[in-house]
């Protein structure tokens, strides 16, 4: 189903259409994300003297340029941040243990753009997704940190509405998303293929604020 969803996608954005002043060949583009979130979890009524708490943080930065119009390529960076930490009191003495999951990515892109409004547009994005994994565990008496590399190709649409004329808020709908790729982490390699409605995502939609460059006449 969702890939009838994007050959469809793909068939509108390939129909003429009118080409918004933002669009045309030339702009320039800068898209910026960051999301987090985090909660405490304290001790409970049989161990009081303990909890946890965790805490993520994504921040992403997308430059690109319109080399023909309706047609933008460019690239972006990006880093995903977990960390938990787990604690109970012995005595005077408190144990803390501590895990901390990192990706830094690093994606160049081609993005086709349908307007639908002159406020509107759909897009398809295409992107090369590289990443280097880092995990780092520490307790009482251990510490281990453990490297990976992932390499693939990544599929998402996404509608974007201009507020005014040079800034845009973009959503990227990964619900409907495609990718595919390798993954060399904690000594285990693999082949994957993921969608949006198979994934476990923290979102199906994330809010991008965007300036659209256009050249002076």
């Amino acid at each position: 189903m969702k890939k009838y969803l994007l050959i469809t996608l793909l068939a509108v954005l390939g129909l003429p259409g009118p080409v918004q002043a933002q669009l045309q060949k030339g702009t320039k583009y800068l898209g910026a994300t960051v999301s987090f979130n985090g909660r405490y979890i304290p001790g409970n009524g049989s161990n009081p003297k303990s909890g946890a708490s965790e805490f993520t943080i994504d921040p992403s930065l997308q430059a690109g340029i319109f080399f023909k119009n309706n047609v933008m390529a460019g690239i972006g960076i990006g880093s995903s941040n977990y960390v938990s930490k787990s604690w109970y009191k012995d005595g005077a003495t408190i144990q803390e243990f501590r895990n901390s999951q990192n990706t830094f990515s690093l994606s160049p892109f081609i993005r086709h753009y349908k307007t639908l409004h002159p406020k509107w547009a759909i897009f398809l994005n295409t992107s090369a997704e590289l990443a280097f994994l880092n995990m780092r565990s520490k307790g009482i008496e251990y510490k281990d940190v453990t490297n990976g590399f992932s390499a693939g190709i990544r599929v998402v649409p996404g509608i974007t509405y201009w507020i005014t004329p040079r800034f845009a808020i973009e959503s990227d709908i990964s619900l409907l998303s495609l990718e595919s790729g390798y993954k060399d982490f904690q000594k285990t390699k693999s082949i994957y293929f993921r969608s949006g409605l198979s994934s476990s995502i923290n979102s199906y939609f994330s809010v991008r604020a965007s300036w659209y460059i256009q050249k002076t006449q």
